[in-house]
């Protein structure tokens, strides 16, 4: 996931192929009946490393270029919509025009994960389609098998995150949430849908429903004017005014549990987090929040005398990463809030994977790679062909 101004193989070496086939099942057919090998993908080239790219767009362009992280090579997309906003969920990027459009993209390159192992995947990247919408765009969630997005007038519409793996754009179902905030969160092979009462206000519960909108009986559970999500190993976290709510699939049950915040409202920014993971966080203009989706726990970490404009967790357990609005980058220490590390950095977003955090420079047209891990230190600084005014990650 991203946040910017604006506001988210080898599974195992030689030894993991064995592993693999206990943890992802086998067919258990006779050795001599020729089985899909683990982690097939038609169509789809699978390879050693994540296969990470930085997707971009210069403000109301018609194109979307993806700039790979490995070779620094670049290739263009044209679409259909002018690009006023870019969305991810590892894979697919939602290209939305400030308004009603909605244009997706396959990047190509994607990451699978089963938690002991991680299969990575390169195919042909390309546009799957274009969709109006019936109200501007507010809310973009992606996970597994269902993409969903809300919209200005409480809707919500389901795709079918499979077909668009497929190169097909099929809408399952249309959901009216009776609220003004349109969030659908996917987890658990159901969606989590904010619910209210009446069209004009915010919804005030989260509630489990199937693709069609039905809802499953698994989850209610209060959450006051929903703002934000993220979707962890241990969980689904999702943001509400007063506290944080975690949802977490237990056997065939899910379970919520509230973290009560400990400064309120709750920031109505995006999650920042890096990939497989637990830790995510988000922040206002004077301080951050930081969720442990493992733990479930909860921490806030003022930020004294700056005005933030994008964080993001490592999910180290000890650090969150801040950019203010004066151009630093920020590494916090999340126990004490003390300042640990601080890099004049001129950058319009802010992204992380499980190495490095990649920040867009529009103006010098460049995206800046650091090393989280050692003091902010600039790794490398890659020129880009176009100003990234829009930019996130896929492959991760």
């Amino acid at each position: 996931m991203i946040i910017s101004r604006a506001g988210q193989l080898l599974g195992a070496v030689s030894l993991g192929l064995t592993l693999a086939m206990s943890a992802c099942g086998s067919t258990g057919q006779p050795q001599d009946v020729e089985e899909t090998p683990h982690g097939y993908v038609e169509g789809a080239e699978e390879l050693s490393e994540a296969q990470s790219a930085i997707a971009y767009a210069p403000r109301g362009s018609q194109r979307l270029r993806l700039f790979d992280l490995g070779t620094g090579s670049e290739k263009e997309i044209g679409l259909s919509v002018g690009a006023e906003r870019l969305t991810e969920d590892g894979r697919f990027v939602y290209v939305d025009d400030g308004d009603h459009a909605l244009e997706v993209v396959d990047s190509g390159v994607w990451t699978v994960d089963h938690t002991d192992h991680v299969h990575y995947y390169r195919a042909a990247a390309r546009s799957v389609g274009t969709l109006s919408l019936g109200a501007p765009i507010r809310t973009i969630a992606g996970f597994a098998a269902h993409t969903t997005i809300g919209t200005a007038d409480g809707q919500v519409t389901v795709l079918d995150r499979r077909e668009l793996e497929a190169g097909k754009l099929v809408r399952l179902a249309t959901i009216d949430s009776t609220s003004s905030t349109a969030l659908a969160v996917p987890y658990a092979d159901q969606l989590l849908v904010a619910v209210g009462d009446d069209p004009r206000q915010p919804a005030n519960r989260i509630v489990a429903m199937d693709a069609q909108g039905r809802p499953t009986g698994a989850l209610q559970t209060p959450c006051a004017a929903p703002r934000g999500w993220a979707v962890l190993r241990g969980g689904a976290v999702l943001a509400c005014e007063n506290s944080l709510v975690r949802v977490k699939r237990e056997g065939d049950k899910l379970t919520a549990k509230v973290l009560a915040s400990p400064r309120t409202p709750v920031s109505p920014n995006g999650f920042g987090y890096r990939p497989r993971s637990n830790e995510a966080a988000l922040a206002d203009r004077t301080g951050i929040w930081s969720v442990n989706a493992a733990k479930a726990s909860l921490r806030y970490v003022p930020a004294t005398g700056r005005e933030l404009v994008a964080v993001a967790s490592p999910a180290d357990g000890s650090t969150v990463l801040a950019l203010d609005a004066s151009d630093v980058l920020i590494s916090y220490d999340l126990e004490t809030g003390r300042v640990l590390a601080e890099k004049p950095l001129r950058a319009a977003s802010l992204t992380l994977d499980v190495n490095r955090a990649y920040l867009a420079d529009p103006q010098a047209r460049v995206i800046h790679e650091i090393d989280y891990r050692d003091g902010l230190r600039t790794a490398r600084t890659l020129r880009v062909a176009e100003q990234p005014d829009l930019a996130v990650e896929v492959g991760r």
